[in-house]
């Protein structure tokens, strides 16, 4: 579920005015909102309002109180009615940005194309927020200056708590944890035998030892405990470079004689990180890898439905470059311990075997028209109904204004003021709003039925042309194009000896190095798809028949037939 967020906020001069609608308007529009992105897992949770307060700062309880749910992770999207009605000072709005990206909240304006959550709306805000570049520049290099005067006075400048100490937060200095300083004596000492790393590693996993744990708030607002991991080579190696534990505070490689006591020997300390240095001094120039995860987010495997993470193997080819590959999220936790048979699946094969299925996709001209013709009859068929009633609904606001009009025509004649005639003055006004509300939300309705097919048509653009230009496109874009396009990649584990080919529609096999698996695809704005194959597979005779996305058909991405 997508938790959503109202907010709501007139002033008093405004309320008196009639300049904008009611608190209750502006709510029920952004409910509307929310209506219109159900499928996307949106949910109404509370509104959060002002009444009778001034835009011209923060200061107003309604705000104050969406900032607090926002620092407690109960808010995934914060929906207002127009822009102004969050904020009127760009200063204000940017010391709240800054919290919706540091609690992954996203905020979108119901009434205005200002969605911050899509690729436009990042666009606007992206421009907004370059005006205060210069600000956040001299912040940060104020902030800079603080951390290294810290530094020079030997005080810890923050961040994860290092094994080994606890932290006083009245004294604001860091204690030696008598049980965890042990485990790291012990690694200097085992360092100091000669013994590697890993060894060491394993040596301590064995014995139960794991990283430090601290607490966090979740989105849904309940506490996590995260950390408690295994320790592996490269963490041994961070403990024995760090500073800290021979006394000293590290800001920009430069060293500070810190005020919290050291835990091993200066001596010890550099004696160590002579034993782990690399034997051969002479630098290597490794060649950059420029590689991007082109499916980064959208894969995940069907074994154990954690993600597919990025995870470099640390070796290199013979160019320098680093094998690269996707690890089961369950694995990159839990390492050799993790029972998930995907694993790794070697990242630049795995990108191609995807590529492949796309350009096949792409040359059935006849399923794309197919579905392309679908979707739109679909959504020309809700837009009539939809444009017939903002005709309506247009008509019925003119024919009441000009009532109103005449109302207040009436009632400028001083003989023929009366409560009748203000009734039905202030009537007309409250039904002119209910109206203007229902016009707006049919507006909402017809642009997302529109903005529907016009996805559409860009995904039928780019399926067509995909074959042709996906490999001359720089990574960024063709990661892009990845994330228009696809929806979710499922993988599982396949043993051809003992397995069938599978049975659901848009998934096939494939062979990536020594390993089998099978891959199901789902793609953005294209349901009819699977449907489409089914048929085909069905009735075998299409001359758009492409076997690469049938079950039980020979593949050109290696189906063991």
């Amino acid at each position: 579920m997508v938790r959503c967020y109202i907010y709501a906020r007139v002033s008093t001069d405004e309320q008196a005015s009639g300049q904008y609608s009611s608190i209750e308007s502006q709510i029920d529009i952004c409910k509307h909102y929310i209506q219109i992105q159900k499928e996307k897992g949106w949910e109404f949770v509370h509104a959060h309002t002002d009444p009778g307060f001034s835009g011209k700062d923060l200061e107003r309880p309604g705000i104050q109180n969406l900032i607090a749910d926002i620092k407690a992770g109960k808010v995934d999207v914060i929906i207002v009615y127009k822009i102004e009605r969050l904020v009127r000072s760009i200063k204000d709005f940017y010391k709240l940005w800054d919290i919706f990206q540091a609690y992954n909240a996203t905020f979108v304006s119901a009434t205005q194309q200002f969605d911050s959550s899509n690729a436009m709306g990042k666009l606007m805000l992206n421009v907004l927020l370059s005006f205060a570049q210069f600000e956040r520049e001299n912040t940060s290099e104020k902030t800079r200056d603080k951390m290294k005067q810290r530094a020079r006075l030997g005080k810890w400048h923050g961040g994860w708590l290092p094994l080994g100490y606890d932290y006083d937060k009245e004294r604001k200095i860091l204690l030696i944890n008598k049980k965890e300083s042990g485990v790291v004596k012990k690694m200097f000492s085992l360092i100091n035998e000669q013994r590697k790393p890993s060894e060491i590693a394993n040596y301590l996993n064995a014995k139960g030892v794991r990283t430090k744990s601290r607490n966090i708030t979740r989105k849904n607002g309940r506490p996590m405990e995260i950390g408690k991991n295994r320790l592996n080579e490269d963490f041994i190696k961070k403990i024995i470079e760090n500073s800290i534990y021979k006394g000293y505070v590290c800001l920009d490689g430069e060293e500070f004689k810190g005020e919290h006591k050291a835990i091993v020997s200066k001596d010890a300390w550099e004696k160590a990180n002579e034993k782990i240095k690399p034997k051969n001094t002479k630098k290597i120039e490794y060649a950059k890898d420029n590689h991007v995860h082109l499916l980064k987010g959208l894969a995940k495997c069907g074994e154990c439905d954690f993600l597919l993470t990025p995870y470099p193997s640390g070796k290199k080819d013979k160019h320098g470059a680093p094998y690269l590959y996707y690890a089961c999220g369950r694995v990159v936790d839990d390492g050799k311990n993790s029972p998930c048979k995907v694993r790794l699946i070697p990242a630049r094969e795995f990108e191609n075997a995807i590529k492949k299925c796309l350009s096949d996709l792409g040359r059935n001209k006849t399923l794309i028209e197919s579905a392309i013709k679908s979707n739109r009859n679909y959504n020309a068929d809700k837009i009539k109904p939809l444009q017939e009633e903002l005709n309506k609904t247009e008509l019925r606001l003119r024919d009441m204004t000009a009532e109103i009009n005449r109302l207040v025509n009436i009632m400028k004649s001083k003989d023929m003021v009366g409560g009748e005639i203000t009734g039905e003055y202030k009537k007309l006004l409250k039904e002119k709003e209910l109206v203007k509300i229902q016009a707006e939300k049919l507006l909402m309705d017809i642009d997302r039925c529109k903005q529907d097919v016009i996805d559409a048509e860009t995904v039928k653009k780019t399926l067509l042309a995909f074959d042709k230009i996906i490999n001359s496109l720089p990574l960024e874009d063709q990661k892009e194009l990845f994330q228009l396009l696809i929806k979710e990649i499922t993988v599982w584990s396949f043993d051809p000896a003992k397995e069938k080919a599978p049975k659901q529609s848009g998934a096939f096999i494939t062979k990536i190095r020594t390993k089998w698996f099978k891959i199901k695809l789902s793609l953005y704005q294209f349901p009819e798809i699977e449907t489409y194959y089914k048929s085909l597979s069905q009735r075998k005779t299409s001359s758009d028949f492409h076997p690469n996305w049938l079950p039980g058909e020979g593949s050109n991405l290696g189906h063991p037939g």
